[in-house]
């Protein structure tokens, strides 16, 4: 049996998934992977990152809890760098941002994301319950969705599907998925392949993909 190429490492899919956000963009990351971000920010431009705690404009996590401000922290908890000109302000107002349509870019884990850019990240198979969080108007609110997750279960089950099976977070929000092997934009119900990780190919993404991908001609490697 042929062994399965390399998967990128977490910390290069963060900055895959943040070397597009533009100079002046307000960004969300969502707990988990997307918390990676934090520290993938493309050098030379400003990104105000917002939590819905009720920060705007912090800096990467401190990874030294000693040098930690406990009253500067994003989601899950994370101690993050206070920049200058950082601002604080209240859950409502936080959430008015969001649901404002006053951020840029959110970039969310997932579960399951289908065909047609629909997103289940918040309730596993067999869990009674999920813990929506502000992860539906993020999805939602964001002029941009991104979802950074890994392309398949620890099971191996396939995380691209034809058709949420899991509850849904938002119905039809994701514009681009971001995963350990490819670079995957949704437009107009369909998924485009637009980069594979090195030593892949589109055929061994597809391999590992429940929903059939298209293969447009530019499709290329994933560089930073």
């Amino acid at each position: 049996m042929t062994a399965e190429p390399e998967r990128l490492h977490p910390t290069v899919m963060a900055h895959v998934a943040a070397r597009d956000f533009e100079d002046g963009d307000v960004v969300n990351l969502g707990v988990g992977l997307p918390l990676e971000c934090a520290n993938a920010l493309p050098a030379g431009r400003e990104i105000l990152l917002h939590t819905e705690l009720g920060i705007v404009g912090f800096g990467p996590v401190i990874e030294d809890h000693t040098e930690a401000d406990p009253f500067v922290l994003m989601v899950g908890n994370l101690p993050v760098t206070a920049n200058p000109g950082m601002a604080f302000m209240s859950h409502d107002e936080s959430f008015a941002m969001i649901r404002g349509g006053h951020l840029d870019v959110a970039v969310l884990g997932g579960l399951q994301v289908d065909r047609e850019g629909n997103l289940a990240n918040t309730q596993f198979e067999g869990k009674p319950a999920g813990n929506l969080g502000g992860a539906p108007d993020l999805a939602y609110g964001a002029k941009r969705t991104v979802i950074l997750m890994r392309h398949t279960t620890n099971d191996g089950a396939p995380k691209i599907v034809e058709r949420c099976t899991l509850p849904l977070t938002t119905p039809r929000c994701v514009d681009r998925i971001v995963t350990d092997v490819a670079v995957i934009d949704v437009e107009d119900g369909e998924l485009l392949l637009r980069e594979y990780a090195p030593g892949w190919t589109p055929d061994a993404v597809q391999a590992i993909t429940e929903a059939r991908l298209t293969v447009p001609g530019d499709v290329r490697e994933i560089s930073l």
